[in-house]
C-alpha cells in the first residue's frame, strides 16, 4: 500500500449538520475514515451514530458540510450516486427474500444491478457465501437458518459487489445473545483482512478487540474519540465514562 493511500481518507466529514423536524440530530460533525481502518461508532440510543453512518452510506443527506466518500461528494446530489455499488451495508433487520435461497439472495444484486450472467453470479454469489461460513447452506431458505445464518447471508450479499467499505448498523441487535459471536467473527475476519468498516454497535467486546478507533457520540457531537484501550479503560470525558459503567455493568 503506498504512502498516498494510507494517508488519503476513505470518508471524510466536514461541519457536517442534519436535523429531523425540530430535532437536532447531528451538530457539526469532522470526522475521517482512513482506508483499511475499522471504526466503531457508540453511544445511547439517540446519540446520532446511526445518522452518522447513513450519511456516510448514502442513505441519508446532511443538511450542512461536506461528505466525501472514495473522494465522491456525497454532498452533491448529482455525484451521490456514484458510490453505489462500492459500498455495502448491513442492516439490523436481515431484509433477505424469503421465496429466494442464501445464493439466490445473494445472487439477484450481481445479476440486476451489475448485469452478471447467471453463472458468473453464482460462482461469485457462492465465493462470498464460503467467505462467510455458509457455503455449505447455499440451497436453504431464509426460514431454515438461525438468525445469525441469516445475518452471514445479508453480509455476504453486500460482499458480493466487492465494495471498498462495509457499513454495519447495529448488525447484532436483533439476534439471540448465543448467535452474535458468529457474526463478529465473520466482521472480524473482514477487519483482518483489511476491509474499511464502519460499525454501529452495542457490543464493546467487538468495539473494544476490532475497532482501530472508537467514536463516543453524544446529543449529536462526538464527546470522545481514541485507541480502543484508551476509550474503555481510561475515557477522558465524564459523559464517556457514565455511558461505558452503565453498558458495562448490564
Amino acid at each position: 500500500m503506498s504512502t498516498e493511500t494510507i494517508l488519503k481518507p476513505a470518508i471524510s466529514l466536514a461541519g457536517v449538520s442534519k436535523s429531523f423536524g425540530s430535532t437536532h440530530v447531528l451538530k457539526e460533525i469532522n470526522l475521517e475514515v482512513r482506508t483499511g481502518e475499522v471504526l466503531v461508532l457508540i453511544g445511547a440510543s439517540g446519540s446520532g451514530k446511526s445518522t452518522v453512518l447513513r450519511i456516510m452510506a448514502g442513505l441519508e443527506t446532511s443538511d450542512s458540510g461536506e461528505v466525501w466518500v472514495n473522494a465522491v461528494p456525497l454532498h452533491d446530489p448529482r455525484r451521490a450516486r456514484e458510490i453505489r455499488g462500492h459500498v455495502g451495508m448491513v442492516f439490523q433487520q436481515f431484509n433477505l427474500f424469503p421465496h429466494k435461497s442464501a445464493l439466490g439472495n445473494v445472487m439477484l444484486a450481481l445479476i440486476k444491478a451489475r448485469k452478471m450472467s447467471a453463472a458468473d453470479a453464482r460462482k461469485r454469489a457462492m465465493d462470498a457465501l464460503d467467505r462467510v461460513g455458509l457455503a455449505d447452506r447455499a440451497e436453504h431458505y431464509p426460514s431454515q437458518l438461525s438468525g445469525g445464518q441469516q445475518q452471514r447471508v445479508a453480509i455476504a450479499r453486500a460482499l458480493a459487489v466487492e465494495p471498498g467499505i462495509m457499513f454495519f448498523d447495529e448488525a447484532t441487535s436483533a439476534l439471540d445473545p448465543e448467535l452474535v459471536g458468529e457474526v463478529t467473527e465473520v466482521m472480524r475476519g473482514l477487519a483482518r483482512d483489511g476491509m474499511t468498516m464502519v460499525v454501529v454497535t452495542h457490543e464493546m467486546g467487538f468495539a473494544r478487540k476490532t475497532a482501530d478507533r472508537v467514536v463516543f457520540m453524544d446529543k449529536g457531537v462526538i464527546a470522545e474519540q481514541g485507541e480502543p484501550e484508551q476509550i474503555f479503560v481510561n475515557p477522558a470525558n465524564e459523559r464517556t465514562r457514565q455511558f461505558l459503567h452503565r453498558v458495562l455493568d448490564h
